[in-house]
């Protein structure tokens, strides 16, 4: 990795927050979807645990797949409702 993406990593900013930015984390809605195979998983893993750390609502799907479009298409089904769901609030 290189510095800029150690220095703006998702897990460090969450856990390094400060409480005023938790808070507006907590205007988010939040959705994690990634494969059992993604080569990104672990680091998803880590992102989801650290919200839960902060008291972030955040959702998180682990399926079966790996990090291609296939699983990407599949997830459009699932986090596309999500999103929608959010302008209804």
């Amino acid at each position: 990795m290189n510095r800029t993406v150690l220095e703006n990593h998702a897990v460090k900013f969450v856990s390094n927050a400060d409480a005023e930015t938790q808070e507006k984390l907590k205007d988010i809605r939040w959705f994690i979807d990634c494969g059992d195979d993604d080569f990104l998983l672990p680091i998803n893993l880590d992102f989801y645990r650290a919200m839960q750390k902060a008291e972030i609502p955040s959702e998180l799907r682990v399926r079966d797949g790996g990090h291609d479009w296939e699983y990407w298409h599949s997830a459009l089904y699932r986090a596309l409702p999500f999103v929608s769901n959010g302008f209804l609030r």
